[in-house]
């Protein structure tokens, strides 16, 4: 029979199967197994899921195909990342954590405004770390390496310690890691060949103290450092591989967490208290020497643009549960954050064939202020042996704040801004779950989500920003957007318990859809695009076929639609980025070797379907329509852990994403393709 998956995602454990919500879990097991240090090791195991891809750490990760745009700029994400119980980025990219010694990671999918506020709109994304254990030392050690096809070498290592320090009292649980992937591209203007290397190094620790009267701490600790030496598009008229660059488009990405757990638990439920302190540095570089002109000069033929972010972000959250018995269970929580987020835009020119140093033409330093304080329940009644009810709200009260300073240090000038955005209201939830013989469950729910909007600060001087808001433009202002979601479910647990199938009909109504686009000078700005809809049906299914033998099916088909357009933008076009159809599938075949030695055979394969890139009917750039595949053979005794990973078996060369430097947009054509046939292997040994 297959196990049953207990989640705390909805903030008090709960059976997956028993939740009147679209869920996906994968378990420490499914992890290992699957070889996961990243979301592309396990996508096909996650339904609904899909990433752009600039590269590590430059990604967004989307889910149920409700996307405000492919690039990232000044919109709170629709997904809400979670490191356990802490939201990790606000309108940053996905920082890309390193999987591993994980207990589980849990997706949510829908609206979670009610449970966790803005910037949830599609769902939830979160990674569930392992606790220190109080009563055993323990620990254990991965090494690995693959070989790419044309392509640079890569390695990983990982170790994990866990040390009672005073036995069922205190204990610490540390990881350290660093994977380095080789680079598969060359560039024919800089004579470099696997010019995209990048290299992740990190780690965790944690402490949990058990404290008198069921009183228990957990203090945490978090950093990673990703580095990437250029970016992984290519020009395809160039040849396989291959692009022609003036400069090397170098990449980072820096995380840092500290995170207090306060949690009590007694007879009249648990009081958990999370108070952390994230800080997230993100810093990108693009070749801008076609848009020179653009800002004032002609007679450099280099010319590069950086923008370093900072991202310091304060966050508690309070939540009371209710025991997990009786006809009512509820939840009330108080959350309040604090986030200080300060980005540069430098366009900077030089001549290659001089020594004069590169001069600025274009620069701004902004500064956003944002804050959120909020109140949430939620209830569950159950009204029969069989019929439960499910409500909820949220209150919140949000600010924004913004200064910025744009100039021309070579003309002097200037153009100063500041201003806030207050903004307030209700998050609601409603669900109907009824309980079929069998073990079977039919839901029915409706959530909404939401977003603040914020201001535009950014473009040539000189430019102005268009007033009137029935004229299409550049406006200053761009308002808040909201997405109701209405769902009709079903888990249903067959064969005796060998076949789970869950499986949603699901409707969203998206209105004043904000969304991240490009001006002609490479800026970004962020606009309304209008009112949406995404009419879709989703499924999951995991089936014991023997033994010995099982496999996991999931699949999205889906139509997302821009059904009334705001000026500038026309109406009846798909949502950009994100694909009409997704299908993943594993299978794995596992049984007793000799000697204490068990064998598993697994193969993995996702197909991702077509998609576009803007909201411009002309302009589509259409990306997708490709499979990615994967095989593995591993070996696994108690202690020893053996696994080869052969990835792209075909050497595909899909596109996965057409787009990779703004100031080349709609100028030349990108395509990001597929990491060549890559083998890996990976040893790993536990004590």
């Amino acid at each position: 029979m297959l196990q049953e998956v207990v989640i705390n995602a909805t903030k008090r454990a709960a059976v997956v199967d028993q939740l009147p919500y679209a869920v996906s879990a994968l378990n420490q097991q499914a992890l290992r197994s699957a070889g996961a240090t990243d979301i592309d090791d396990v996508a096909a195991q996650l339904a609904s899921l899909s990433t752009t891809n600039l590269g590590p750490g430059r990604n967004k990760i989307l889910l149920r195909g409700l996307s405000d745009g492919a690039f990232t700029g000044r919109t709170q994400s629709t997904v809400g990342l979670y490191l356990d119980d802490v939201p990790i980025t606000y309108n940053a990219p996905d920082p890309d954590l390193h999987l591993g010694d994980l207990d589980a990671i849990e997706v949510l999918r829908g609206p979670q405004g009610t449970l966790y506020g803005g910037g949830t709109m599609s769902g939830i994304y979160r990674i569930v770390t392992r606790r220190p254990e109080l009563d055993e030392m323990s620990g254990s050690i991965r090494i690995g390496g693959a070989l790419t096809l044309d392509g640079g070498a890569s390695d990983q290592e990982e170790g994990v310690i866990n040390l009672p320090l005073i036995r069922d009292r205190l204990a610490i649980r540390a990881m350290a890691y660093q994977d380095s992937d080789g680079g598969y591209i060359s560039d024919l203007n800089l004579h470099q060949s696997n010019i995209d290397r990048s290299v992740r190094t990190g780690g965790r620790a944690a402490i949990l103290a058990d404290l008198d009267s069921g009183w228990t701490s957990t203090t945490g600790l978090a950093f990673q450092a990703i580095r990437s030496n250029d970016t992984q598009y290519i020009s395809p008229s160039l040849g396989r591989l291959r692009r022609a660059n003036m400069v090397r488009e170098a990449s980072s990405n820096d995380f840092w967490q500290a995170v207090e757990t306060i949690e009590k638990a007694a007879a009249w439920g648990k009081v958990r208290s999370t108070t952390s302190f994230v800080r997230h540095q993100f810093a990108t570089r693009s070749d801008a020497t076609n848009a020179l002109p653009l800002f004032g000069t002609s007679i450099y033929n280099v010319g590069s643009y950086d923008e370093p972010s900072n991202i310091d972000m304060v966050v508690e959250d309070l939540v009371w549960t209710s025991p997990s018995v009786g006809r009512l269970q509820w939840l009330g929580g108080l959350f309040g954050s604090v986030t200080r987020q300060c980005t540069d835009a430098i366009i900077r020119a030089n001549d290659p064939g001089s020594n004069l140093p590169g001069l600025t033409f274009y620069q701004e330093h902004r500064t956003d202020n944002l804050s959120e304080a909020a109140a949430y329940g939620e209830a569950t009644l159950s009204l029969t042996a069989n019929l439960q009810a499910t409500v909820g709200a949220r209150a919140f009260f949000n600010t924004v704040h913004t200064v910025s300073d744009v100039s021309n240090p070579q003309t002097q000038d200037q153009r100063l801004f500041q201003g806030t955005n207050p903004a307030s209201g209700v998050s609601p939830k409603l669900a109907m779950s009824y309980r079929l013989p069998g073990d079977q469950l039919v839901y029915l729910s409706v959530e909404e989500g939401h977003r603040t909007g914020g201001f535009n600060t950014g473009g040539v001087l000189g430019s102005t920003f268009q007033t009137n808001p029935s004229l299409p433009g550049v406006h200053r202002q761009f308002g808040a957007d909201e997405l109701w979601n209405y769902e009709l479910g079903a888990k249903l647990n067959l064969l005796g318990g060998r076949l789970r199938l869950r499986s949603a009909l699901f409707y969203n109504s998206w209105s004043n859809i904000q969304t991240d686009q490009f001006l002609q000078s490479g800026l970004s700005y962020t606009t309304n695009a209008g009112d949406g809809r995404n009419i879709g049906f989703e499924t999951e299914a995991e089936m014991r076929l023997t033994r010995y033998w099982s496999i996991k099916a999931n699949a999205m088909v889906d139509q997302p639609l821009l059904t009334h357009a705001a000026p500038g933008f026309v109406s009846n076009v798909n949502l950009p980025g994100v694909p009409d159809l997704l299908i993943g599938m594993r299978t794995e075949y596992e049984r007793p070797l000799w000697g204490g030695l068990k064998g598993l055979l697994s193969a993995d394969a996702r197909y991702v379907g077509r998609s576009q890139l803007t909201f411009n009917p002309a302009i589509t750039a259409p990306m997708g329509g490709y499979v990615l595949a994967r095989l593995s053979a591993q070996v696994v005794s108690d202690r020893w852990h053996l696994a080869v990973f052969l990835s792209n078996p075909t050497n595909e060369t899909g596109n996965t994403f057409s787009y990779g430097n703004p100031f080349n947009f709609q100028q030349v054509r990108e395509v990001t393709p597929q990491r060549p046939r890559s083998l890996r292997v990976i040893l790993s040994m536990d004590f």
